[in-house]
């Protein structure tokens, strides 16, 4: 039996520079937090548990004199602001392709398009994506984006700005967007999957 190792094996590059940040922080010698688990494996956390990092769910959690460390997913504007308000140092770890997405929703918003995000709802990712915007749709697929343009009556003519959960697949992101291309006349798709999930 032979095993091929896929050429984006083991952590992307988001998630390997939140880590690194974790492991420099805590080897300095500071209190450490992440908010939320830094990465979705048992290994890494416990690893870092043992060197005295916390695991917080909420800005509130973090206590004072401690260095907080925002995970790859990123946060909305509304849970950063609460981290700011607890004043402890914060070193933020969102991948620098989500704050791109981030960036792109907050203009979008600003400009008056409407941004339409496809990904899992409540995905981490996806809920700090939504809180950089005003209001958003988030659809997991095609067909949920095509429901709500049937059922809620869409103009073709609705400003839309376009963006994916960075781990979405290449196959649903194409059904989306040509979805959006047949169906809207003023619109703006950006291609926000990386390059690590294809």
């Amino acid at each position: 039996m032979s095993v091929r190792v896929a050429k984006s094996a083991g952590f992307c590059f988001g998630v390997s520079r939140a880590v690194e940040l974790v492991e420099k922080a805590a080897q300095e010698g500071r209190k450490v937090a992440t908010l939320g688990p830094i990465i979705h494996n048992r290994h890494v956390v416990d690893k870092f548990q043992k060197m005295g990092v916390r695991v917080i769910e909420t800005p509130e959690e973090a206590l004072p004199g401690e260095t907080v460390i925002i995970r790859s997913h990123g946060i909305s504007r509304a849970v950063y602001e609460r981290l700011e308000a607890q004043k402890v140092e914060i070193i933020d770890a969102t991948c620098p392709f989500v704050k791109r997405i981030h960036t792109i929703v907050s203009r979008a918003s600003e400009e008056g398009r409407l941004p339409v995000i496809i990904g899992t709802p409540t995905h981490p990712e996806v809920e700090g994506i939504a809180g950089w915007c005003g209001d958003c749709r988030v659809f997991q697929d095609a067909s949920e984006l095509a429901n709500w343009v049937k059922f809620e009556k869409i103009s073709r003519d609705l400003a839309i700005c376009m963006v994916s959960q960075t781990t979405s697949t290449e196959s649903l992101w194409k059904l989306c967007g040509e979805f959006a291309k047949k169906q809207f006349t003023n619109f703006k798709i950006f291609d926000t999957i990386c390059k690590a999930t294809e």
